[in-house]
């Protein structure tokens, strides 16, 4: 066949675009993330001197800062990055405190602390040239405290009662404002050129108004895979009924934060247990749900008793092989809390042994189809120690983790294969973790675990 044809073929036939449960995604707080351009540093500049006063705050990072680190992100081996507000804030405190991304006072502009919209169109087109993909954070159910709109008489109706964040919420049931709102969403998704949003506070709104905002921004150009996922602060039953409803690809599993308490306290391991039954009862398709260990205010290494390191491995280990869309936010790779800009990239980063042990963890479910696509069979749950299978079409997966301060060892049917009928493979270091037809238990170390392919 002529070269020529080959290469027709290949335009014709592309390959299929990666489903949204193959993704990793990293969670990026601009402001405290890197300062790539000083000149734009003008709250800092501001309120430096007075920086002891207030909480919340634009403190020098940019995205600019986020170019300059997209190299160090394709290299860990996260497929998305989760970006956090890049609208104009109010520029003043309220009390003591300063905006943090989440009081939007012009909802068509970047902020002027972050960049512009041609930096952000570049930070786009570069994360693309490195297959990643970027998920802006749209904070379009309640504007800021200094947003024009509330004080014109004319846009009265347009919001609601007072929230508790002090701000009242957008009335996305008046037609108009839902216009206005969708239409704000059209034009950032078209001059980005971003793959999806993100939604905070989305409970505050009626469902009926989201079904809408999905369909149109999902049809709106440029065409293309577009995922959208809210975040919802209600019970799981109600999360499930508004992803399905709304059509929305996915939310956040609050509920597997435990793994803080679990992982980083000592609770028991019967707390996953009650998590994987929750996720099967309500959740249209777990696999679609972002799964952290921590949030964008309170990192994982703050709350985990000693040994820290290890019981943020073991949590990182446990989304990174759960049946949901891992999310990692900057610093959880490193495994360590930071408040000052550009904390998560020091110096010596490249030679930390945590950040490749991360690497290899990212590797091995970017290598596995049965950890970003397979079933879940819990195995176990108990005496600190939680077990389950991963499960896609003849591919399997047995994941052991250990959250005691003692080695345990496992032994247990594996599905509906006797232990002694298995052949077992570890697949971080490629060793004979059991033989074909012995009875031997394996060994997880203390706060250890174990990624083990069945044959």
């Amino acid at each position: 066949m002529p070269l020529a044809w080959i290469a027709a073929l290949f335009v014709a036939f592309p390959d299929p675009p990666r489903p949204w449960v193959d993704e990793v995604v990293y969670g990026v707080i601009i402001e405290k993330f890197f300062d790539g351009d000083s000149s734009n540093n003008h709250m800092k500049d501001r309120f430096i001197k007075d920086r002891s006063k207030y909480e919340g705050g634009f403190w020098g990072g940019d995205l600019k800062g986020v170019i300059d680190k997209l190299d160090d992100l394709a290299d860990l081996g996260v497929t998305s990055i989760l970006l956090y507000p890049v609208m104009q804030n109010d520029d003043a405190p309220i009390a003591k405190y300063l905006p943090t991304g989440y009081r939007p006072m012009d909802y068509e502009h970047v902020d002027k602390n972050f960049g512009d919209a041609a930096t952000l169109r570049a930070l786009v087109d570069a994360a693309h040239a490195r297959n990643l993909r970027v998920i802006l954070d749209m904070p379009i159910t309640l504007p800021g405290f200094h947003h024009p709109f509330l004080a014109d008489p004319s846009k009265k109706a347009w919001f609601g009662p007072k929230s508790e964040y002090g701000v009242p919420r957008w009335k996305a049931e008046n037609p108009e404002v839902a216009d206005y709102l969708i239409g704000v969403c059209k034009r950032w998704k078209e001059r980005s050129n971003c793959d999806g949003f993100r939604l905070d506070s989305a409970h505050l709104q009626p469902v009926s108004f989201w079904k809408r905002f999905v369909a149109e921004l999902k049809a709106a150009p440029p065409s293309k895979p577009f995922v959208i996922l809210p975040e919802l602060t209600v019970n799981p039953s109600q999360i499930g009924k508004f992803i399905t409803e709304a059509g929305f690809d996915g939310a956040y599993d609050f509920s597997v934060l435990r793994a803080r308490d679990v992982f980083g306290k000592g609770e028991d391991v019967g707390a996953l247990s009650f998590i994987a039954r929750e996720a099967k009862q309500f959740y249209p398709a777990p696999r679609t749900m972002l799964a952290p260990i921590d949030n964008y205010e309170k990192a994982f290494a703050t709350i985990a008793k000693e040994p820290k390191a290890a019981r943020t491995l073991l949590a990182l280990t446990y989304i990174l092989t759960l049946d949901r869309v891992p999310l990692l936010y900057a610093g959880n790779e490193l495994g360590v809390a930071f408040s000052e800009v550009g904390g998560a990239f020091p110096a010596d980063r490249n030679a930390s042994p945590f950040l490749r042990q991360v690497k290899a963890l990212i590797a091995l479910r970017n290598r596995e189809p049965a950890l970003r696509r397979g079933d879940f069979t819990e195995v176990i749950a108990r005496n600190s120690v939680y077990a389950f299978l991963r499960t896609f079409g003849d591919d399997r997966v047995l994941v052991i983790l250990n959250s005691s301060d003692q080695p345990r060892d496992f032994a247990a049917p594996i599905g509906d294969r006797a232990w002694r009928d298995g052949l077992l493979v570890d697949l971080l270091d490629g060793r004979t973790a059991k033989a074909l037809g012995s009875d031997e238990a394996v060994r997880v170390n203390a706060f250890g675990s174990r990624i083990i392919k069945v044959r």
